[in-house]
């Protein structure tokens, strides 16, 4: 083990419950459970996973605890029931064995964040609802606030029984509990509303309650945000005075978060937001109570070594990081750190496929919760493998062809592997999506595939004649239009931009084309001072990035003073800037030192289906197919190396 993270793995306790590392998984919902609200089958598999990698506990996704508090939960007919309790009981077994401790986050409503469209909506008060504005919550009544501490505590002693280590109160941003933590939300004149003091009494009662059910040894964890980021949300101020009052409650253990709907982009924190962007809150609310602090938000074993030495956090919670690569923890313990592959922070498969209604998985791990449908396990008759492509889907295949034995050739025709991510990997908040690649060309070069740089293949390339599969992941090109002046020096295509031809940008940048390539590329040239603007021929910037990443990137775009002139067209490159033309059709000429074009990319498709026709066994995947994201190409390249038996 790298000693630097030595202190990670120091046996610690919170209560008395011990723990064998300081990484904990984040409570995060799969949306996958049986159509009674039982753990599924493939929720088990992937709980196991990552205590197989070695985490050192699993906060379960939010559990109800009654179908009557709140309508978002009465399809959970079980909720508070024996029959809940035992559906619990198989994910205690089998993630036992793995000296993991499982903690069950126990939710009793939706609050604000609600929809009118199941029913009326408790909260502290009546407030507008996020969803629907027009639409208010309710007041909750005193005999319902009873009512949930009751249930809070059933919940709690059917925890301990089945063989859960810990219970976990949910109180995160703006749900059911935290709206009474929340000055503009919590409105009431009674015991539940006004000073500090009142506005903590339903925590304080429900962990008084929980305590009375599972004894005085049982470790109680609190999830709740340190600060919302929006106007009307609770602020860092607020919540030292409520974690000194819970200081002194039934609670043994803080779990810190940031964010609310409001601004989803600290609830899954983009790329954006860089490294551990909550820390900070972590540290100053540690000044306030001994107690343990459990932090999330965008944490590597670097941020999280750097923050345990400095006294910063005790606990690191790391969700997305887990479902990218279960056996982070167990590769950290084994110096084998590098191996690690890094989650990307791109919320595309694991954030906006659940909110869409569809099976979340990850990116750059296309095995996550179909863990057991997917398994790479080795053949009993290798085949001649080769990969076209040294992009992240082909480098992708060439990883889990060699993993299943087979003999793997990969061709480039560059001199670097990489594809067209080695060059958009280069800004500073794509730290990860750079180390993402670095996993890749390791993996690729541990397995001993065959790496052939500086190769083009074509349909007649003799390279091809003894393959028994070929994957085509040639990517493609830059689109280039027509446009008068597009052939000047001064005109620079994006991924030139970025590395290539870096030192000839000026100190005025125009980027033509808004979306997420060139919006990307502005803000790195803001960065670094330059003045920049963004011409888009569209209503507005970087509307193919995912929404919440997107929040992010326009606050960061805006906070680096980058113009856009959107609805507005490019006519011609000039000598000294761009003719325009806005939806008015009023023209004028836009100065800059640099022209970046960012017209997007067509795909290799041609050269493609001719390697596809002249061979059958050959398979098209990725930009050479259809243009997408990285994790459709990462995935594509999984799924077709995964298929070859």
């Amino acid at each position: 083990m790298n000693p630097k993270y030595a202190k990670l793995f120091e046996r610690t306790y919170i209560k008395n419950m011990p723990l064998k590392n300081r990484f904990v998984m984040c409570p995060m919902t799969t949306f996958v459970w049986n159509q009674d609200y039982t753990l599924s089958p493939a929720q088990l598999n992937y709980y196991e996973e990552r205590a197989r990698g070695g985490v050192g506990m699993i906060i379960l996704e939010g559990q109800a605890i009654s179908p009557d508090i709140d309508p978002h939960y009465a399809f959970a007919k079980i909720a508070g029931t024996v029959e809940q309790k035992k559906g619990w009981g198989p994910l205690i077994d089998r993630v036992k064995g793995y000296g993991t401790k499982v903690c069950n986050q126990l939710v009793a409503g939706a609050g604000r964040n609600g929809s009118p469209a199941l029913g009326k909506i408790p909260s502290a008060s009546a407030v507008p609802l996020f969803f629907d504005p027009t639409q208010l919550s309710y007041e909750m009544t005193i005999e319902e606030i009873d009512f949930t501490i009751k249930a809070y505590a059933t919940a709690a002693r059917m925890s301990k029984e089945i063989g859960f280590d810990c219970v976990e109160i949910h109180a995160h941003g703006g749900y059911l509990i935290d709206s009474f933590m929340m000055k503009s939300m919590n409105h009431r004149t009674d015991q539940y509303g006004g000073s500090y003091e009142n506005m903590a009494r339903f925590v304080v009662e429900i962990a008084k309650a929980v305590r009375d059910a599972v004894g005085p040894d049982y470790p109680i964890l609190f999830r709740f945000v340190a600060q919302h980021h929006f106007e009307l949300g609770r602020t860092v101020e607020d919540t030292i005075e409520l974690i000194k009052i819970f200081d002194k409650s039934e609670i043994d253990a803080f779990d810190i978060d940031s964010g609310s709907y409001e601004t989803w982009d600290w609830m899954f924190p983009p790329s954006y937001l860089g490294d551990a962007p909550s820390m900070e809150d972590a540290e100053v609310l540690k000044k306030y109570t001994d107690k343990p602090i459990l932090i999330t938000n965008n944490i590597t074993p670097d941020t999280a070594a750097d923050a345990l030495e400095k006294g910063k956090a005790d606990y690191f919670m790391i969700g997305r990081g887990l479902i990218a690569d279960p056996e982070l923890p167990g590769k950290l313990l084994h110096g084998k750190e590098k191996d690690i592959r890094p989650c990307i922070r791109c919320n595309e498969y694991c954030i906006m496929k659940a909110f869409t209604g569809m099976r979340p998985s990850c990116s750059i791990n296309a095995r996550a919760l179909q863990e057991k449908e997917f398994p790479l396990i080795k053949t009993v008759d290798p085949q001649n493998v080769v990969v076209i492509g040294g992009g992240p889907g082909g480098l992708e295949a060439a990883r889990v062809a060699a993993i299943k034995g087979h003999h793997v050739s990969l061709y480039e025709k560059s001199e670097v592997l990489g594809g067209q991510l080695a060059l958009a990997a280069t800004p500073p908040f794509k730290n990860q999506l750079h180390n993402f690649l670095d996993y890749l060309i390791r993996q690729v070069e541990q397995l001993n595939v065959d790496i052939h740089l500086n190769t083009e293949i074509t349909a007649g390339s003799n390279e091809l004649k003894d393959a028994d599969e070929i994957i085509v992941a040639v990517g493609a090109n830059a689109f280039i239009p027509p446009i008068k002046g597009i052939d000047r020096k001064t005109v620079i295509e994006v991924l030139d931009a970025h590395k290539k031809r870096r030192g000839e940008v000026g100190k005025n940048v125009i980027i033509a084309g808004g979306g997420l390539s060139g919006c990307d590329a502005a803000l790195e040239l803001a960065m670094e001072g330059k003045d920049v603007t963004i011409i888009e021929m569209l209503g507005d910037v970087a509307l193919n990035a995912a929404i919440i990443n997107r929040i992010a990137l326009l606050k960061k775009l805006n906070e680096y003073n980058v113009k856009k002139l959107t609805n507005t067209k490019v006519l011609e490159f000039q000598e000294d800037g761009v003719l325009t033309e806005d939806s008015d059709g009023n023209r004028q000429t836009v100065k800059a030192d640099t022209i970046i074009v960012s017209f997007g990319t067509v795909p290799r498709k041609s050269l493609a289906d001719r390697i596809c026709e002249e061979y059958p066994s050959a398979k098209s995947i990725g930009d050479c197919v259809t243009i997408g994201q990285v994790g459709e190409t990462v995935r594509a390249g999984f799924f077709a190396a995964w298929a070859i038996d």
